[in-house]
């Protein structure tokens, strides 16, 4: 993944009478682009979604549903060790020959960078195999971990489980994934064309003045909605 030149959290909503059950954040790499982390509540559990991630070796989004099925025990844990960049493993899946677990490995593949990964092993064979993994800076999973401390105790006894991946859209200016709670804005002018489904950062000009700021690699597309969007905020 490389050192991240800047990292920068942006955080969705920052006052709010009502704690909030979602958290966002982004790192800008000086040569990758753009990383986000989401963690919000999903149903009786937590939603963490990392974008992008590495599935089965190609670049994708990883929604990682956990099961709150102790009274948060296990979702406290994790978050303390994200928080505190200490290593955590929990056992996901089992089967003839196989099991599967979720593994926290910080300061890996290098120092100030932690990898969150699903990782398959194989009865008599050494190592495993990464199924899933998000490397990120560790300071973006402490405030990742310190924000799911904080969720846990505000998850409802009585939700129902959420059994299906929330839908969600991406963001046209950062591709930040956007669920139905994470409020979008639509900007009309300076162009032709309406440009909509922003999330409020890329809305408000923040995004565009991070990367301009930690020259962070961005598609054509994506500069050319952030630099519609700095035309017609003036």
């Amino acid at each position: 993944m490389g050192r991240h030149k800047q990292h920068k959290p942006r955080h969705p909503q920052a006052k709010r009478q009502q704690p909030t059950t979602e958290w966002f954040g982004t790192a800008f790499h000086s040569t990758e682009g753009m990383y986000h982390l989401d963690v919000r509540q999903s149903g009786n559990g937590i939603l963490i979604t990392s974008s992008p991630a590495e599935m089965d070796g190609v670049p994708a989004a990883w929604s990682l549903r956990l099961r709150n099925d102790d009274g948060g025990q296990g979702l406290t844990d994790l978050g303390a060790a994200l928080a505190s960049g200490q290593k955590h493993g929990i056992g996901m899946d089992e089967g003839p020959g196989f099991q599967t677990a979720l593994l926290f490995l910080p300061d890996f593949p290098e120092e100030g960078v932690g990898t969150l990964a699903r990782v398959r092993t194989v009865d008599g064979e050494d190592g495993g195999t990464f199924e899933r993994r998000a490397e990120r800076p560790m300071s973006l999973w402490a405030e990742a971990g310190e924000n799911l401390r904080r969720i846990v105790p505000l998850l409802g006894p009585d939700a129902p489980p959420a059994d299906e991946v929330e839908d969600c859209r991406l963001c046209p200016g950062c591709y930040r994934p956007l669920y139905e709670s994470a409020a979008s804005h639509t900007l009309i002018g300076a162009g032709p064309f309406p440009v909509m489904g922003l999330c409020r950062l890329c809305a408000e000009g923040t995004t565009l003045r991070s990367v301009r700021e930690t020259e962070a690699p961005i598609d054509a597309q994506q500069r050319a909605v952030l630099e519609t969007v700095a035309a017609a905020l003036g």
